[in-house]
């Protein structure tokens, strides 16, 4: 097995499509199932109310002189308090999505499930370890499938590529 990732490793250097292809997909792997286990992770942390200041889509980085070419991001404010003490986040979910100007929709529907109540609250996701970590949204079962997905297709297509 080292042997094989270190052939493969080579193969990259040389830039090779398979070896380029394998660490590709290993890369994949790692951070997604990383990333999977984390958001199975925030599922579990508590909800309190909050208090939502600011929530919109903002642009991000530079300012382009085409409407087209400019990026947004969503920008939040919002406090809570756990165990009497206040805290203000500003992470909406664990999806950080920079959208270009023709696909802000997203963004905007990100904001919209944010779970409002009628007396203003909010809700809040803390995580009791460190509760000054927190998101307004929990991941859902659509983005642990697509990050699953994300994880295990590159892999998939590299064997039936390379091994088939």
């Amino acid at each position: 097995m080292i042997d094989y990732v270190k052939d493969m490793w080579a193969l990259a250097l040389d830039g090779d499509r398979q070896g380029v292809l394998f660490l590709v997909a290993v890369y994949a792997l790692v951070i997604c199932v990383y990333s999977f286990v984390r958001q199975l992770l925030v599922r579990q942390w508590p909800c309190v109310s909050g208090v939502l200041l600011d929530a919109a889509v903002k642009q991000w980085g530079g300012t382009e002189p085409l409407v087209s070419e400019q990026d947004y991001k969503v920008d939040s404010l919002y406090e809570y308090v756990v165990s009497g003490q206040t805290f203000r986040g500003t992470r909406v979910s664990p999806w950080v999505i920079v959208a270009s100007h023709n696909a802000r929709f997203l963004l905007r529907r990100q904001l919209n499930k944010i779970r409002r109540h009628k007396d203003g609250s909010v809700d809040v996701f803390y995580n009791p370890k460190k509760p000054e970590k927190s998101f307004l949204i929990r991941p859902g079962m659509t983005g642990l499938l697509v990050t699953l997905a994300f994880a295990v297709l590159p892999s998939i297509y590299y064997a039936l590529e390379f091994h088939t």
